[in-house]
């Protein structure tokens, strides 16, 4: 097997996007890593399919996000359809992101890209290895390795991040809780082509009192179909075939359509579930280790993703002495309230869209064309659809932050225009110093003790006074021109000033 750690460095267990992104981000940042998964390949099957808004703005100035532009099919808006007629529509470009679409990629695709970028990095996953054992000590975590071939090795990590999977034997071996339930429904899934007038620039939503069908475009004419079937039309074998898929999109789709090619098919059953904490002692947890629930609104994967994006630029700055270690405590306090109220929302969207009582589809069809008119209904779906709206506003790392304008500490940061002193007008996420804080202002620098933690950026329009960005894109304080104290108050918290740093 590959040879132990460099001290300090961190173990990531599980492969998929959350684990790939955790790697990807540490090893960019300079921390020694190594990522392991069980499976020997990657999965050739589609599974998760949205990148939404927020994760293209996070994975654009990482390297990632234009190669994801180019390899998937973008989505407009989502269209409901009932009683054989197109009822409302939710549009995505009501976004305030220059990414004013869902973008639908198989998780495959998504894997891959986030694995050649991880490559670029030097680091290479390590398939065919499973943990067998975990024991955390006061200063690192001693992790027992097992191959395929039952070749064994320990690794000492300072820390370890387990995003493997919704079974995670990590979380299993701790004995932490993952409280939820699992739904009533059984999902028929498939990979399909088609021939019809099935839209290729939206998501195709049809409701029945007898069955839910989500159609996903995919592009050059190959859809994901996810459906409900209460009475059985798709027979009982685990891989329905196209006939089976047929029937389920021929009994609640008005729209003509013939289906061919199948690719793949299954079965399956939403959990919805969260952890209660996303850390035990040296081990966090993210991904679907941590939380899954119903595919409604694509959200999980990138839930994932961005749980990863929020942890790594803390455990970057803890491992070499600019953070104090109860900064990696935020990553809970940021994380799992977002987690919760994400869970909450896809299980009750799933509940009301799947339901087969005709009282509960009478009144959704009747409600949707009405509520999905308003603008106001509109301008507040689809940012939390984009994930744009997520925030961290009343965690404790936003404590003590300030505001400007309608910006709170713990805000999302729009990715907006700004004209540097030098007259360059700059997407703001480009001037970011993804290793540490960054400082847009006008005008002053940062506290001299701290600019090891702040890189400063002088801009003279699209900024007023100055803002404090996060690495992750989230505002971490912001103040009038002059008014340093509440910028050195709040990085005394959390971070250890240079001459402490050094000395």
């Amino acid at each position: 097997m590959t040879g132990s750690l460099e001290s300090p460095g961190v173990l990531v267990v599980g492969a998929g996007p959350t684990g790939l992104t955790a790697a990807m981000e540490l090893s960019r940042l300079g921390v020694a890593v190594r990522i392991v998964d069980r499976a020997p390949e990657p999965s050739p099957t589609s599974r998760a399919l949205g990148v939404q808004a927020r994760t293209l703005e996070l994975l654009r100035v990482r390297g990632v996000g234009d190669e994801l532009l180019r390899a998937g099919n973008r989505a407009s808006a989502t269209t409901l359809y009932a009683r054989g007629r197109r009822l409302a529509a939710l549009h995505f470009d009501r976004m305030a992101s220059d990414f004013n679409f869902i973008l639908l990629l198989a998780q495959s695709e998504t894997e891959r890209l986030l694995a050649e970028q991880l490559a670029t990095q030097g680091v290479k996953v390590e398939r065919g290895v499973e943990v067998v054992g975990l024991q955390q000590g006061p200063g690192d975590v001693q992790v027992r390795l097992r191959t395929t071939h039952g070749d064994q090795e320990t690794v000492t990590a300072a820390y370890v991040i387990a995003a493997d999977g919704a079974h995670s034997p990590i979380r299993k071996a701790l004995g932490l809780p993952f409280e939820g339930r699992s739904m009533t429904h059984n999902y028929v899934l498939g990979d399909v082509h088609l021939v019809g007038g099935v839209p290729e620039d939206q998501l195709s939503i049809f409701l029945a009192p007898n069955g839910f069908l989500a159609v996903f475009p995919m592009g050059d004419g190959r859809f994901r179909f996810m459906a409900t079937d209460p009475d059985g039309l798709a027979g009982e074998a685990p891989e329905p075939d196209l006939t089976a898929i047929q029937r389920l999109y021929d009994r609640v789709a008005p729209i003509r359509a013939e289906l061919y090619e199948l690719n793949w098919s299954s079965r399956f059953r939403i959990n919805s579930r969260h952890m209660t904490t996303l850390r035990s002692g040296r081990v966090f947890f993210g991904g679907d280790a941590a939380h899954v629930h119903s595919p409604a609104g694509g959200q999980g994967m990138n839930a994932g993703i961005q749980d990863m994006i929020n942890l790594a630029w803390k455990l970057a700055m803890v491992l070499d002495g600019r953070a104090h270690e109860h900064l990696l405590d935020t990553y809970e306090t940021d994380r799992l309230p977002v987690i919760t109220q994400l869970v909450r929302m896809t299980e009750r969207a799933t509940t009301l869209f799947n339901s087969t009582n005709p009282v509960a589809h009478a009144a959704l069809t009747a409600l949707a064309p009405r509520l999905l008119g308003r603008s106001a209904v509109q301008d507040k779906a689809v940012p939390r659809l984009g994930q744009l709206a997520a925030t961290y506003r009343n965690a404790p790392l936003a404590a003590g932050g300030g505001r400007t304008g309608s910006l709170r500490a713990g805000d999302r940061v729009p990715d907006s225009e700004v004209t540097t002193v030098a007259g360059e007008h700059r997407r703001l996420y480009d001037l970011l110093d993804l290793s540490r804080l960054t400082l847009l202002t006008a005008t002053g620098d940062a506290p001299e003790q701290y600019l090891n933690i702040v890189a400063v950026q002088h801009v003279s329009a699209g900024v007023d006074g100055w803002w404090l960005v996060r690495p992750d894109g989230y505002l971490a304080a912001a103040g009038r021109a002059g008014d340093q104290r509440t910028m050195t108050r709040w990085l005394d918290r959390w971070f250890i000033p240079r001459s402490a740093a050094t000395g």
